[in-house]
C-alpha cells in the first residue's frame, strides 16, 4: 500500500514538472480575494466623531512619535509577535476621527527637501514669487512648518501567552475529537504630551484579547509498521495584529475624545460590550471619588 502511494505522489509530481517547461507560455498569476480598506469594529465611533463640532472646531493639530514594542517576545524564525512600531496603526485611526495631524514619525524627505531649498537647488517646476521678488527655486519662507499641539506616543507593554485555554478530548478505539478555545492578551501604554509645556495631559493602558477555537475529529489506524493520523477539523485564530489595530483605534477614540471635550454621543456606535464595560467603569469610578 505504502509504495502504490509513492507511486501515486511520485506520477504527481511529474505531471507538474511538465506544465512548466522552457519556451511555453507563462501561466496566469493566482489572485485571491480583493483588497479592501482595512476597518476595525470602532471605525464607525471614529467616523461619527470626526463630524461632531467639538472635532471640526477644535482646531488642535496632533503628531505621533513612535509606539514601540517594549514586550522582548520574539520567535528565533519569525522575530517579534507584534510589531516593532504601530504609530501608522494610531496615525490611521487619528485620521478616521477627523483629526488634524502632522508628520513627526518619518520626516526625511522634509529634512532632505528643506535642505536643498536653502541651497537654492529645489524647484517646483515653475517660478515663485515671495513679496516682491519672483524667484527660479523653492523659498524657505518662515514659519512655514505647522507646529502640534500635542504628541502621543507610548510602545507595546504586555504579551501574554494562554491567558486562558479550556476544552476537551477523547480517543476510544483509535476514534476520537476534541474541541480546545485559547487566548492571548496584548496592551500598550500610551501618553499624550503637550508639546510646548512637556506636561503629560493624559496617558492610558490598553489591552486586548485575541482569541481561538479549534474543533477537530481524528482517526488513528496502524498499516503494517506505520501509523496514519487523519484529522479533520475546523481552526479559527484572529490575528494578533488585526487585534493591535483594533486597540489602536480604541486609544484614539479616548484620546479624541478628552481632548476635545466630547460628550459621549458616538458612544453608541462602539461595540455593545465595550459601551457595557465604560459604563461599569465609570460607575466604579464614581464610588471611589472623594
Amino acid at each position: 500500500m505504502l509504495k502504490a502511494l509513492g507511486l501515486t505522489l511520485s506520477a504527481f509530481a511529474l505531471a507538474g514538472c511538465t506544465t512548466l517547461t522552457p519556451m511555453t507560455r507563462p501561466k496566469a498569476e493566482f489572485h485571491g480575494p480583493v483588497p479592501v480598506a482595512n476597518a476595525t469594529p470602532a471605525d464607525d465611533a471614529l467616523i461619527c466623531l470626526s463630524k461632531t463640532p467639538e472635532v471640526r472646531n477644535s482646531g488642535i493639530v496632533l503628531a505621533v512619535h513612535t509606539i514601540t514594542d517594549q514586550t522582548n517576545k520574539f520567535n528565533t524564525d519569525e522575530g517579534s509577535f507584534v510589531p516593532r512600531d504601530v504609530a501608522a496603526m494610531l496615525v490611521t485611526s487619528l485620521q478616521k476621527a477627523g483629526m488634524q495631524q502632522v508628520n513627526r514619525s518619518n520626516t526625511t524627505v522634509t529634512e532632505w527637501e528643506i535642505a536643498r531649498a536653502k541651497e537654492q537647488l529645489l524647484g517646483d517646476g515653475g517660478r515663485a514669487t515671495v513679496g516682491n521678488q519672483t524667484v527660479d527655486f523653492r523659498p524657505v519662507t518662515k514659519g512655514s512648518i505647522r507646529g502640534s499641539d500635542y504628541v502621543i506616543d507610548g510602545a507595546l507593554t504586555q504579551l501574554d501567552f494562554n491567558t486562558y485555554s479550556g476544552g476537551a478530548e477523547a480517543t476510544i478505539g483509535g476514534i476520537g475529537g476534541g474541541a480546545r478555545a485559547f487566548a492571548l492578551t496584548a496592551a500598550a501604554d500610551l501618553r499624550v504630551t503637550d508639546t510646548q509645556s512637556t506636561r503629560i495631559v493624559r496617558a492610558g493602558s490598553y489591552a486586548k484579547q485575541a482569541v481561538g477555537t479549534e474543533v477537530y475529529a481524528s482517526v488513528f489506524r496502524f498499516f503494517a509498521n506505520e501509523m496514519f493520523d487523519i484529522k479533520i477539523g475546523d481552526k479559527s485564530q484572529e490575528g494578533l495584529h488585526a487585534g493591535v489595530r483594533w486597540l489602536m483605534a480604541e486609544a484614539a477614540y479616548d484620546i479624541v475624545s478628552s481632548l476635545v471635550h466630547h460628550r459621549g454621543a458616538c458612544d453608541k456606535y462602539l461595540p455593545k460590550a465595550t459601551q457595557e464595560l465604560r459604563a461599569e467603569q465609570s460607575a466604579e469610578a464614581a464610588l471611589i471619588r472623594p
